[in-house]
């Protein structure tokens, strides 16, 4: 790195590089504790129907599928992170991971299996859904170029 002459370091593309694919040493209580939210929230939401929640409308059994799926896969994962985490092999799964969240987030909005007496909520809840699926293409970018850099690296 380069000092400028006010003492700061001008970084160059390398280090921003090296900064980009650096992440914390993976903790195996992390992956478990990931396994076991994820259970307990494949619970929940194959349960919200039957606690007769007002403002959760029948057709939310339509989205249910897409729920599952993505639950189960999160929690394959994890269990794969357990057994082998290299960098590349993380990013690798996250992107598969937004890809399901992506599918969740698109199947809440245009199923949208909720009933609000407010509309100022309602229209809120589509936005905030909306926005979710926009930062999961973002993130999703973000993890395919991380995971190309550290294929060829």
């Amino acid at each position: 790195m380069k000092e400028t002459g006010n003492g700061e370091d001008k970084g160059n593309g390398e280090d921003f590089l090296q900064k980009l694919l650096k992440e914390k040493e993976p903790k195996t209580s992390e992956f478990i504790g990931a396994i076991v939210v994820n259970i307990i929230l494949l619970y929940i939401v194959n349960n919200l129907l039957s606690w007769n929640l007002s403002f959760i409308a029948s057709s939310f059994q339509d989205v249910l599928w897409i729920f599952n799926l993505s639950i189960t896969a999160t929690i394959i994962g994890n269990v794969l992170f357990l057994i082998y985490h290299p960098g590349w092999f993380r990013s690798l799964i996250r992107i598969i991971l937004n890809i399901f969240g992506f599918m969740v987030a698109y199947y809440l909005y245009t199923v949208f299996p909720f009933i609000f007496s407010n509309n100022l909520v309602t229209l809120f809840v589509k936005f905030a859904i909306i926005v979710a699926m926009v930062v999961m293409v973002i993130v999703t970018i973000f993890e395919i170029v991380k995971f190309i850099l550290r294929i060829i690296k």
